[in-house]
């Protein structure tokens, strides 16, 4: 596996398990391992850079980090690289029908989560009981997303059915259920994949040089495209099926193992 140049990590069901704040130690001690092989490691998560956990960046130390499913790629020093901003009349369009049918609505811009109307509903949902520490600002006068910051994502709460049939006929765009009632929107042509390309790019590495390991649907594209796809044992069927190997679950040291099964480390 000398070919192997970076290796891409998933957070969520891949690094951290849920609710959980650190990474197994099993996990961390074999990334350690990786890095001092002179591996790179890249971080590509759904998640707006606040609401990675500290952890990921005490212990992984990535090169780059490719948030909001692809759409904002930092370097390690969380400096933005490249975005992909939403078009505005998008954001409001969705955003009428959110007040029309009584969901909460949030955008995800590279600084700031920044919830547009029903903050309450959204923190105590998203949070799931979690500190705030400002992650998520209550901008109900859309003051913080007209002024400071574009969005790059868009987050729904409530009942999503309700508005699917709208949703879908805006076929530039693509969505996803989050939880049962959790909607995220994003631009179709932008995807984890599309980030991860735009480092590549810039570390002179190509696919043939990457192994990816996530476990959820919206790993689905670049578990396909890497050189070695791998899922863990606790992801959900489509990522599996798009895995070349499935590794252990978080909690049964999967990415030791994955990474001792190619024999990236000892």
């Amino acid at each position: 596996m000398n070919e192997i140049k970076l290796v891409v990590f998933d957070i969520d069901g891949t690094l951290l398990a849920a609710g959980k704040d650190l990474i197994e130690a099993s996990a961390v001690k074999a990334i350690q391992d990786l890095k001092a092989k002179g591996i790179h490691v890249l971080i590509a998560t759904g998640r707006t850079i606040q609401f990675v956990k500290p952890h990921i960046f005490e212990v992984i130390n990535s090169d780059y980090y490719v948030t909001i499913n692809g759409q904002c790629l930092l370097d390690k020093d969380l400096n933005i690289i490249k975005r992909h901003d939403l078009d505005e009349e998008d954001v409001y369009k969705i955003y009428d029908l959110c007040i029309r049918n009584n969901l909460s609505m949030g955008v995800k811009c590279a600084e700031h989560f920044a919830i547009l109307n029903g903050f309450d509903l959204f923190a105590s949902i998203y949070l799931q009981g979690e500190d705030n520490r400002g992650r998520l600002i209550d901008d109900q006068n859309q003051t913080y997303f007209k002024t400071h910051d574009k969005a790059m994502g868009i987050f729904i709460i409530g009942e999503v059915d309700s508005i699917i049939d709208e949703i879908k006929q805006m076929t530039h765009l693509s969505y996803s259920r989050a939880f049962t009632h959790g909607l995220e929107i994003f631009d179709k042509k932008v995807h984890k994949i599309k980030g991860i390309e735009e480092a590549l790019e810039l570390m002179d590495i190509s696919w043939d040089n990457v192994m990816v390991i996530g476990d959820g649907d919206n790993d689905v594209s670049m578990l396909k495209k890497a050189k070695i796809g791998v899922c863990m044992g606790n992801g959900t069927r489509h990522a599996k099926d798009a895995s070349d190997y499935i590794t252990t679950s978080i909690s049964e040291d999967g990415i030791k193992n994955a990474l001792r099964h190619f024999k990236l480390i000892d």
